[in-house]
């Protein structure tokens, strides 16, 4: 019994069987297992490049005839089967390269840091709003990388210090841009910082004070590594493992909160 399994475990999303069999001594195989291979497929175009395998291996042995395919060596068998993978790869890596050259990519971030120490607690928050990415694939290359600029606004959420509750007024602004790279499975995603103008205002009772930052203020760095790429994806990290975090901490205080970044892909055609 000639045997379709798939070499590695199943890609996320996919339900269908792990095998379709063809049965010893003929070129068939059923009708039901093939369906559940294609409704078990995250989207038709995988479901439609999966079944072209499988009818390349039917098709072969209708030409050759049952008696001769099932008649080969191990190691024909085995060359077959490999090839057939390597059209599959292909196919599927040029399927990547269209949907996200001609897809929409678009990133988003939100932070809300909570510092807390002796007579202080503070809530921040950033929000980067949704930036579109640009960029398409080399021909010559399984990754490629999509570029965008947006703006970050930092604003003080929550304030307690000194056991008073504190109003405040006023953001800072950042340009930010954005550089994501995916071979179309993983995905990696870094950032540029660069400070505008912009200060933040808190005032308490009985006490005022206001926060000038310095212009130009530029940072960088790796948001997240080696994560899924789908289409759509949360990532989180939790603030207290964050480098500035760190520093923080040194002085006595402690840090908490999430920072989420969101990928979204909207396929061509949706």
């Amino acid at each position: 019994m000639r045997t379709f399994k798939l070499p590695h475990n199943p890609a996320y999303g996919y339900s269908g069987p792990l095998t379709v069999d063809m049965k010893f001594g003929s070129c068939e195989q059923k009708p039901a297992d093939l369906e559940a291979l294609r409704a078990g497929s995250q989207c038709k175009e995988i479901a439609d490049i999966t079944l072209a395998h499988e009818a390349a291996h039917r098709e072969r042995c209708a030409r050759e005839t049952a008696a001769v395919y099932w008649d080969r060596l191990p190691s024909q068998i085995a060359a077959e089967e490999a090839e057939r993978y390597r059209e599959q790869a292909n196919a599927m890596r040029a399927q990547l390269k269209r949907i996200v050259d001609e897809g929409t990519i678009t990133v988003a971030a939100k932070m809300e840091p909570r510092i807390k120490g002796p007579q202080f607690d503070v809530t921040y928050s950033f929000v980067m709003p949704s930036i579109e990415m640009e960029g398409k694939s080399s021909p010559g290359s399984d990754n490629w990388t999509v570029n965008g600029k947006g703006k970050q606004s930092g604003k003080i959420k929550n304030a307690k210090i000194g056991g008073m509750t504190c109003k405040s007024s006023g953001q800072l602004n950042d340009d930010i841009d954005m550089a994501l790279d995916t071979d179309g499975f993983v995905m990696s995603l870094k950032s540029k910082s660069k400070g505008r103008p912009g200060d933040v205002k808190l005032r308490c009772m009985g006490g005022y004070g206001m926060s000038m930052r310095p212009q130009g203020e530029v940072g960088s760095g790796e948001v997240f590594a080696a994560e899924r790429f789908a289409s759509e994806a949360d990532i989180s990290q939790d603030v207290s493992t964050m480098p500035f975090a760190k520093i923080v901490t040194q002085g006595g205080m402690s840090v908490s909160g999430k920072h989420t970044v969101t990928v979204r892909l909207v396929c061509p055609g949706e």
